[in-house]
């Protein structure tokens, strides 16, 4: 039975995303022989005169788990069974979860002393889900436990999933010898954005037949996606159509990135920036609005007398697969902020090319604070190799253990980077996130002399001896 299987499905999914975070991978952030980095604070200024972002390999993934393996599981005669009372224990009355996947398609930096641009055109996709914990009440306790039987669980859930094509053009300029700004704008093409809710009840009936009844409905708004729904009800979508939205430029939105730099002194810098503040403007004529009822989806139960007696061949009714949705007259989704993230750092140079950073990131998006705080160290080696640590603590995890390494040779360069890639191999079953960021670079040409910043003075002319 489909519906059946996709319930199932969509409940395991919600519990290995529970409480994913969308935050930008911090370590990111340090990395100053990548310029990626600048899409983290405009005010940065790239170490190479020319760089070229290799076609589409440029991605980054963050998601965390609130709960790990460890949580939710234990082992008993050599076997990994499932925690039930661990995970539901995990869960909140309402649960929220974020995830996002990001792809630079192109990217072209230039910088010299006084100033630098950059041509960004990237395409992200964002998640957001709430949804309460009644129906895994069901589900993992049973009909018959003592929580679930005779007493209503609550189904409220609200899925939003949107993506979008950003081109940005993005420039930094230096006041003085300690002040560097910058900001990058962002025209954003929204590709689709899809809101559903869910509202109403399962209800275990303590009657001799244990019967199973469902009430409330499904809200689900769409842009973008065309008509989503076939004559049967059930939802079907067409890559085409995202394709076409973003080639027509139906969906337009505003966005805008600043930062800043300051230079204290030959070691000591203090950094901020204000990132994604602007919005996606989705058009009337792309809206689609359907409901759904719950109440078709019915399971009537067993009928015990019939199977004690053996009398029936089918003592074990199915559970109605009917949920078909319909077209209805509704509100579009409304316009999209992007979540918006903010940056205070600072960083200090204590060996020679080596540095040391301090980052608090604090991320907000549908009414949601998410705070982060991140130490790095850093080391270039020689002219085409770069390696570094980082600690994360975040509003779920206090203990993430990243790092970067970026390699190459003369015009190009190679880089991996995570928030917590190296807790995550040290204790797998304990792992409660996995972000990861690669790409490669193609960069080329010095920054002339005289057109080098002071802080790079050293670093570049170190580079050059080796």
């Amino acid at each position: 039975m489909k519906l059946k299987k996709y319930i199932l499905l969509t409940f395991s999914l919600m519990a290995l995303a529970h409480w994913s975070s969308a935050q930008q991978i911090n370590t990111l952030y340090f990395m100053n022989s990548v310029p990626q980095n600048t899409k983290l604070n405009p005010g940065k200024q790239s170490e190479a005169k020319w760089a070229v972002a290799f076609p589409v390999t440029n991605m980054g993934l963050n998601v965390f788990n609130g709960v790990s393996l460890n949580d939710v599981t234990y082992r008993s005669n050599d076997s990994t069974i499932l925690d039930i009372d661990g995970l539901l224990d995990k869960l909140e009355d309402t649960n929220r979860q974020m995830s996002m996947l990001n792809s630079e398609v192109f990217g072209l930096y230039f910088q010299k002393y006084k100033w630098g641009v950059n041509l960004r055109v990237n395409y992200t996709n964002i998640e957001h889900l709430t949804y309460s914990k009644g129906l895994f009440n069901t589900v993992l306790k049973g009909p018959a436990s003592q929580e679930v039987l005779g007493n209503p669980q609550p189904l409220e859930s609200v899925a939003k999933v949107f993506g979008f094509m950003d081109v940005a053009i993005g420039g930094n300029y230096r006041i003085n010898d300690k002040l560097v700004v910058g900001m990058t704008a962002k025209v954003l093409f929204g590709s689709h954005n899809v809101n559903a809710k869910l509202n109403g009840q399962i209800y275990q009936d303590d009657e001799a037949n244990l019967p199973l009844v469902l009430n409330g409905n499904i809200e689900l708004a769409s842009n973008g996606l065309g008509d989503i729904v076939d004559e049967e009800g059930s939802v079907t979508i067409d890559g085409d159509n995202i394709a076409e939205d973003i080639a027509t430029f139906k969906n337009v939105g505003f966005a805008i990135d600043l930062g800043a730099t300051y230079q204290f002194s030959d070691k000591l810098s203090f950094e901020a920036s204000a990132l994604n503040l602007g919005t996606i403007f989705w058009k009337d004529d792309t809206n689609y609005n359907y409901n759904a009822s719950l109440d078709s989806i019915n399971y009537d139960g067993m009928d015990p007398v019939s199977l004690i007696n053996g009398n029936a061949d089918n003592p074990f009714p199915s559970i109605g697969d009917s949920l078909n949705f319909v077209d209805v007259a509704g509100e579009a989704p409304g316009n999209t902020p992007l979540p918006t993230i903010v940056n205070l750092a600072a960083t200090y140079e204590f060996w020679d090319r080596a540095t040391a950073g301090a980052l608090f990131s604090q991320m907000f998006y549908e009414g949601e604070y998410y705070p982060s705080f991140t130490l790095s160290a850093d080391k270039q080696f020689g002219k085409f190799f770069g390696f570094g640590l980082s600690y994360t603590a975040d509003k779920f995890n206090a203990f993430n253990l990243g790092g970067m390494i970026s390699v190459g040779f003369p015009g190009l360069q190679v880089y991996v980077l995570s928030d917590n890639i190296l807790s995550a191999a040290i204790q797998y079953d304990k792992a409660r996130a996995a972000n990861l960021r690669f790409g490669i670079n193609l960069p080329f040409g010095d920054v002339e002399k005289d057109d080098m910043p002071n802080s790079l003075k050293k670093r570049m002319s170190n580079r050059r001896r080796r």
